[in-house]
């Protein structure tokens, strides 16, 4: 009688612990291998064999606002940093009306397909009290550098709509400010609220698809997998122009944009 007990309490132990080691593998098989961690990220992969290439040039169309003189009076600091007056070209202009500091960019055509982030930071500068380059272009998920190479305190302050607003003050000569913008933004306007004449522009991209001009007003977009695309170019005196376009496998298709004064 004893030992039929025994074996009784031994099934029932059994029963347990059998239950208990069912539903750890269920949960196990739930987690997977790498329990909570996410799948790695499925990076688009362009085939070199039938990429295509876009180019093209920027112009200028009506009157070109007068060249503002920088007021600097307010921060002696910074007019020392400079010989001579200091003044604002919000439009640059070369030969033939090229326009430089145009941000150009694939805006529509690209959907569903996700690029590797680069590792290396794009800098923005701030020097002679004021940012450099005036137009910058970043990936979602790229670092930003900024730095501070005044011998005088700046405040960095990006104003977004779609990312985090941020506004940072930064010593003279200080330590680099690392920052990154999670969702695409075209453009994002930049300014010090210490000096009120910096000014600068962020365009946020997921795709690496996009270029700024020089005083040429040339641009060039490489390694481009065939497809129906809309093309933007876009400038702080201008707005933005849209272009729709197809390009071929191995394709090269020019396609040159007018901007117009919007005053």
């Amino acid at each position: 009688m004893k030992l039929d007990f025994r074996l009784a309490c031994l099934a029932v132990t059994l029963v347990v612990a059998g239950g208990c080691q069912g539903n750890k593998s269920s949960s196990d098989s739930a987690r997977g291998k790498d329990g909570d961690k996410r799948p790695a990220p499925q990076y688009f992969r362009v085939d070199r064999a039938t990429a295509s290439r876009l180019q093209g040039v920027v112009r200028f169309q009506g009157n070109p606002p007068a060249r503002k003189r920088l007021t600097m009076d307010s921060e002696a600091d910074c007019q020392k940093l400079h010989r001579g007056p200091v003044y604002e070209e919000t439009v640059r202009l070369g030969k033939d009306r090229r326009l430089a500091n145009a941000f150009v960019y694939i805006q529509k055509g690209l959907e569903g397909k996700t690029f590797e982030p680069p590792a290396e930071a794009v800098v923005l500068e701030q020097k002679g009290c004021q940012f450099i380059p005036r137009v910058v272009g970043i990936r979602t998920g790229q670092t930003l550098r900024v730095k501070n190479s005044d011998p005088v305190s700046h405040n960095v302050h990006p104003m977004p709509k779609n990312n985090r607003d941020w506004n940072q003050q930064q010593p003279p000569l200080g330590p680099d400010l690392n920052r990154r913008f999670a969702f695409p933004e075209v453009m994002i306007p930049v300014k010090c609220n210490i000096h009120a004449w910096m000014k600068s522009y962020i365009g946020v991209l997921d795709h690496p698809y996009f270029a700024i001009t020089a005083e040429d007003g040339a641009f060039s977009l490489d390694n481009v997998p065939p497809g129906d695309y809309v093309v933007a170019a876009w400038h702080e005196a201008t707005g933005e122009k849209q272009v729709a376009i197809t390009l071929g496998a191995s394709e090269t298709k020019t396609v040159d944009f007018v901007l117009t004064s919007a005053n």
